[in-house]
């Protein structure tokens, strides 16, 4: 088990396919994502759920309270061993989940175990516009940069619409002011920061 400091992660189990196919079902939720499907069958998920039990390349867990409550998946998928990046995912299904500083947990907990644990260098996303919550938590709050647009990416009730491509690196994480409440304090003085340094790569042609 993942613990943070209001939520922890737990593998998923048969019996949360019940409340994993009504989150992706939910109407408010599918409009916030940028990935797209049919309605859902159990029977669907129950499949799904039998593809990803032992992919290593793709990795989900429960997100609950620290007190057991059920509030949303997470994980790493698209995990690149050799390039050390992942796509992670984090859904919060619940409603009563939502403006209680579940999903800035959430990421910074999701942030220290990829790169702490699994030994990743870069966590990438993506995120709609509209998503104003997402944005503000994965952005403002924990420190990812947005990187660029996708321009009329993405379909969404009869308008194409841009798509921001998100992400951070380890170093990035580490200079975070509020890692260090992730980080266990034994730890610290083993980890090395390099310095920042951001520019754009040169390619012109002599």
């Amino acid at each position: 088990m993942i613990v943070g400091k209001r939520v922890r992660f737990r593998a998923v189990e048969k019996a949360d396919q019940h409340l994993l196919v009504s989150w992706i079902n939910d109407p408010y939720i599918s409009q916030l994502v940028g990935g797209w499907s049919f309605p859902i069958s159990l029977a669907a998920q129950e499949d799904w759920f039998s593809r990803v039990m032992n992919d290593q390349k793709n990795q989900r867990w429960m997100v609950e309270s620290l007190e057991g409550e059920p509030l949303g998946l997470t994980g790493l998928s698209q995990i690149d061993w050799h390039n050390r990046t992942a796509f992670p995912a984090l859904k919060l299904g619940a409603s009563n989940s939502r403006g209680k500083g579940y999903g800035t947990d959430a990421i910074m907990t999701l942030m220290t175990y990829a790169f702490l644990d699994v030994g990743l260098n870069r966590l990438w996303g993506e995120i709609l516009p509209h998503n104003i919550e997402s944005y503000k938590a994965f952005v403002e709050k924990c420190g990812w940069r947005v990187e660029g647009v996708f321009r009329q990416h993405i379909y969404r009730n009869g308008v194409y619409m841009d798509q921001l491509r998100v992400a951070i690196l380890r170093d990035e994480f580490l200079r975070l002011p509020q890692a260090k409440d992730y980080i266990p304090a034994e730890f610290e003085s083993k980890i090395e920061v390099r310095p920042e340094h951001w520019a754009l790569p040169d390619i012109s042609r002599s």
